[in-house]
């Protein structure tokens, strides 16, 4: 038995057709028959037979052309395996494990260079940019084998690829290979696509940071990433944010930032934390990524931010105080809003007859003797135009005196709030009330406000002075906004509701609006157990910016919306963070 692609088959046909061409005659010459089988090709003779010219010299084309034939079969390989992962980053490396099956006759060997697995869709693509795998002048389509091979024998390709980093503008290809000889071409079964994703795994979105921040402040920020892999981020992974430029700095005084919840491939997550400003002034790069559970860093950067620090103002008292030590007195409280040196409070209480009563004071910075920031002024009590009078005429509000009152500070979370109403003097000792991160105030920090982002301070109806006699005091405390709307009933009288609203996702702040009863503002003790509440409808708060909002509201089947902005009694105004 001989190979149909050896010399010496080729040799033969050609000594036969020479043979038949010098007689003109074949019938005394036997034929060749030519049975192909797994085994190779076998030969034996025929009887003496008189045959056409023109078969004769079709059997012969056939035995001359059988190297081509032979190249074919020779060379074949077979798909068994790979092991691929569902998504690769932009720019970063990731291992592949491609198995491939011998199947045709010829071995494959590592020594000559000759055969590789070559990427596919198109041939020899860049795209994938295979590492560490050159041959000759090429680099990155290719990979070497890295045994020799024999006919049945399988061989595992083990690689790494880093796509779209051999070229610039490589075009997108899928994930596919072939086994490739450089002198009989591509051969055998291309694997199959395993689809694999390529993009930055996560994408920035967007961020708040303040551009001003006094030195040892306690600020509230946000980032927002995307999940542009193919798989969910879960919490218990470990995956985190953490800062960068450089990655892992403490300028900040946090890294990480846990994973707040599940994120869904093309899903969005924002992580809302607390920093800590430098307590040295100057300017600071923030800047965050997601970090991997391996702890590296993947995906987008936010945008390099310069936040400036600078000293730290002097002391604001503006927000939500009450009685100390904190809920003895639940039910009553006053809001300040500080600007310069000038205190605009705003008392709700009760009247004699437990009815919601509000008082306000405008009270200048008073110079003393003593250590404290004290000031005082004239407690007012206002009529006007129900709360849903449309319009709201100001020219309708009326003003009298209920009294005076003074504030004193020895810290930025320690006061008093001293009155004399109708020749009575009371003395209470207040407190700040928190339910969340206190924000830090201070006064001329930006001159344009609608940067702002924490939203504490007075607010009244837009444009500003429109509707001057009413207005809503914002306590901004993490994702939670307390209003109090001093307003007036349907008789005219003084009413004040509350309303606790958390923030939504769609950025706004909702929740319910409640009336309240309690004891008189002059009662001793005050028992918080007497204070009523009753609800009376819902509001909304929504913000285009950090001077410009509205305030909707359901009270008692009445719905309106009211435009509202801050209000300015010394400009710049305070910002809080």
């Amino acid at each position: 038995m001989i190979d149909a692609g050896s010399p010496a088959v080729v040799a033969s046909g050609r000594h036969c057709l020479e043979a038949r061409s010098a007689r003109g005659n074949m019938s005394d010459t036997p034929a060749l028959e030519m049975n192909a089988s797994p085994s190779g090709a076998r030969q034996r003779a025929l009887p003496s037979a008189r045959l056409p010219l023109a078969v004769t010299l079709l059997w012969v084309a056939s035995v001359t052309l059988s190297p081509a034939l032979h190249a074919q079969s020779a060379y074949d390989a077979a798909y068994v395996s790979e092991v691929v992962p569902p998504f690769i980053e932009v720019g970063k490396t990731a291992s592949i494990s491609v198995t491939m099956q011998n199947t045709g006759t010829a071995t494959w060997y590592k020594a000559e260079g000759d055969v590789f697995l070559a990427t596919q869709e198109p041939q020899d693509n860049y795209y994938w940019c295979i590492q560490d795998n050159p041959h000759g002048m090429y680099s990155g389509n290719r990979v070497l084998l890295p045994y020799d091979v024999a006919p049945s024998e399988q061989v595992t390709f083990n690689f790494v690829v880093k796509p779209e980093t051999c070229l610039k503008f490589a075009a997108s290809s899928p994930l596919r290979f072939r086994m490739l000889s450089q002198l009989h071409g591509t051969f055998g079964e291309e694997t199959p696509d395993p689809s694999v994703a390529v993009s930055t795994a996560a994408q920035f979105e967007s961020q708040q940071v303040p551009a001003i921040v006094p030195a040892g402040a306690t600020v509230l920020v946000r980032e927002t990433f995307r999940n542009t892999t193919p798989t969910t981020w879960q919490t218990t992974d470990g995956y985190a944010l953490q800062s960068a430029g450089p990655t892992g700095n403490t300028i900040w005084s946090v890294d990480p930032v846990p994973l707040p919840e599940s994120v869904a491939p093309d899903a969005t997550v924002t992580f809302t934390f607390y920093i800590v400003a430098p307590s040295t002034p100057g300017t600071y790069n923030f800047q965050w990524q997601m970090q991997a559970p391996s702890g590296d860093s993947f995906g987008d950067a936010s945008l390099p931010t310069a936040v400036q620090v600078v000293a730290a103002g002097p002391a604001n008292y503006e927000g939500l105080w009450w009685n100390s030590p904190a809920e003895s007195e639940s039910g009553w409280g006053l809001n300040l809003a500080h600007q310069g040196d000038t205190i605009v409070a705003s008392w709700f209480t009760y009247d004699l007859t437990g009815k919601a009563l509000w008082l306000i004071m405008t009270a200048q910075k008073v110079v003393t003797q003593t250590q404290t920031d004290t000031y005082a002024g004239t407690l007012l009590q206002e009529t006007g135009p129900p709360f849903n009078s449309v319009p709201f005429s100001p020219s309708l509000v009326r003003g009298s005196v209920f009294g005076t009152a003074t504030l004193s500070f020895t810290d930025l979370d320690t006061g008093t709030f001293a009155y004399t109403v109708n020749g009575i003097t009371k003395t209470k000792t207040i407190t700040r009330q928190v339910f969340s991160q206190l924000p830090t105030c201070t006064f001329a920090l930006q001159s344009d406000l609608t940067l702002a982002y924490n939203y504490q301070d007075l607010w009244w109806a837009a444009p500003a002075g429109s509707e001057s006699g009413w207005g809503v005091n914002l306590t901004h405390q993490g994702d939670t906004i307390f209003a109090t709307w001093f307003t007036y009933d349907l008789d005219r009288t003084p009413l004040w509701l509350s309303v606790t609203a958390p923030r939504n996702a769609d950025g706004t702040y909702s929740g319910t609006l409640y009336r309240t009863t309690g004891p008189p503002f002059n009662a001793v003790p005050f028992l918080p157990a007497n204070v009523q509440f009753t609800d009376v409808g819902t509001a909304t708060f929504s913000f285009t910016d950090g001077n410009t909002g509205t305030f909707g509201y359901t009270v008692n089947g009445v719905t309106q919306t009211k435009a509202i902005t801050r209000e300015i009694f010394v400009s710049p105004g305070t910002v809080c963070q």
